[in-house]
């Protein structure tokens, strides 16, 4: 008999866990309250994407003549065409997604998960049903919430959120952002390079905290040459719709604008699991602490994704969920590691990194060498007319190991991908030297810095 493994969460975590766990032979349920794709493809995480995308296109489009094409016209966003496009391909994620998991035999069901007891949820389904799922093993993957102050609450109007930006019909002549995290970072640049005027407002934990700061830099220098106006240093407690947005800071202070857009951060989200009931406890912060399998105190339960804390992006769910619904499955797996998941920042110019940065390796008392390497070096930025940033290379002085690399320019989360499979690998700098991408490409970056050192 196979063993039974049920899987709560229907995003990319939970897809990832459902996938494996029913490739390795065991028999899978998959709960989700949202349809295959969870809120990152309906709500959070597609939605934005498509939108940011459209903005880079845009930038492309600015670029057209110095690459020697002449343009018919001026392009500009459409916002009722964007709406459309991200339900289309909502829909179509969703579908594939289904499709995927019902052909490796996941059984799905659509509705709000709890527990009754360390082997057994109970689902509320979407329809009025009750039924019970009762599994060996457990992964829970139900991501994050947005974090909306009792004073800092959307409308959908006049004060925004991420989940709205898929129902605007017409975008805003100004905005004020409130928040210095990868959301607040890439609708700042977002909707200035739509045209609208924005004013940006960051606390004093600073724009992408976690981030290298002088790549963070490149990043702001060029909105800054854009015509955002940044303000550091100050917290917003309260957005009111009054004529248009009115933020107000802690020291009194007022800024106004036809909208807001709120962004200070998310939460994991365990809310109605009843996980008391499973003898499971959440942390101060409300995730669950996870061993290197993925498995939380209680053996037999997993978790993965965001509901295990920072950082909250899409692939390090996948990895973790992966991990989590092998282990589930078979009782074995490699371990997570970290240091390979690669950050990345949606904006132009996109900002990403992986491992270590110089602080965090000063924080941790490990001495690094740094390899530095310019766009303007790479024949296809050249070609591409996105000749500014730079990449990092962090090597462990004493081992010669790669164990980070930070990147600010075109496609830099790409960039940082042969990093990442160097730091997986155990690899040192003398492996990366001896290695050429194909020319031209940005690929290329990360064995030109390794070359540095020679």
């Amino acid at each position: 008999m196979s063993i039974r493994v049920a899987v709560v969460g229907a995003g990319p975590a939970g897809v990832a866990a459902a996938r494996v766990a029913a490739g390795a032979g065991a028999s899978v349920t998959l709960i989700g309250a949202e349809l295959p794709g969870g809120r990152a493809n309906w709500h959070s995480l597609l939605p934005s994407k498509v939108f940011l995308t459209a903005t880079d296109m845009l930038g492309v489009t600015d670029r057209l003549e110095a690459l020697g094409i002449i343009s018919p016209g001026a392009h500009q966003a459409h916002p009722q065409r964007l709406t459309e496009r991200i339900r289309a391909l909502s829909r179509d994620r969703s579908e594939r997604t289904s499709s995927d998991l019902a052909s490796r035999g996941v059984r799905f069901l659509q509705g709000k998960a709890r527990f009754q007891d360390p082997h057994t949820v109970g689902v509320d389904g979407i329809d009025g049903s009750s039924l019970t799922v009762e599994a060996d093993t457990i992964v829970l993957a139900t991501g994050s919430v947005p974090i909306f102050p009792p004073k800092l609450k959307p409308n959908g109007k006049e004060i925004l959120a991420p989940r709205f930006v898929g129902k605007l019909d017409v975008l805003p002549d100004s905005m004020i952002v409130i928040g210095g995290g990868v959301t607040g970072a890439e609708f700042a640049y977002a909707f200035n390079k739509l045209g609208v005027k924005v004013t940006w407002l960051v606390d004093e934990f600073g724009v992408l905290p976690s981030f290298d700061s002088e790549v963070v830099d490149v990043l702001l220098e060029e909105l800054k040459l854009r015509g955002v106006v940044l303000h550091r240093g100050v917290a917003a407690v309260s957005a009111t719709a009054v004529e248009g947005a009115t933020v107000t800071l802690r020291d009194e202070n007022v800024f106004r604008s036809e909208t807001a857009f709120v962004a200070i951060g998310r939460r994991p989200d365990s809310s109605g699991l009843e996980i008391e009931a499973c003898g499971l406890a959440v942390g101060q912060a409300g995730g669950i602490e996870i061993d290197e399998y993925c498995r939380s105190e209680v053996a037999h339960i997993y978790a993965a994704g965001d509901i295990t804390g920072p950082p909250m992006c899409a692939n390090k769910g996948m990895v973790q969920g992966f991990i989590a619904g092998l282990h589930a499955a078979t009782g074995q797996s490699r371990a997570y590691r970290p240091e390979t998941v690669i950050e990345a920042v949606y904006t132009d110019p996109q900002i990403a990194q992986v491992g270590l940065h110089e602080s965090a390796a000063a924080e941790k008392g490990q001495s690094v060498r740094s390899l530095r390497v310019t766009y303007d070096s790479s024949l296809k930025a050249m070609l591409l007319g996105e000749r500014e940033g730079f990449l990092k290379l962090l090597v462990d002085t004493k081992t010669g190991r790669i164990v980070g690399a930070s990147a600010g320019g075109s496609h830099a989360a790409d960039v940082l991908a042969p990093v990442a499979t160097a730091i997986q690998l155990n690899a040192t700098q003398e492996d990366l030297s001896t290695m050429f991408s194909a020319h031209p490409s940005l690929s290329e970056l990360p064995f030109e810095a390794a070359r540095e050192g020679d």
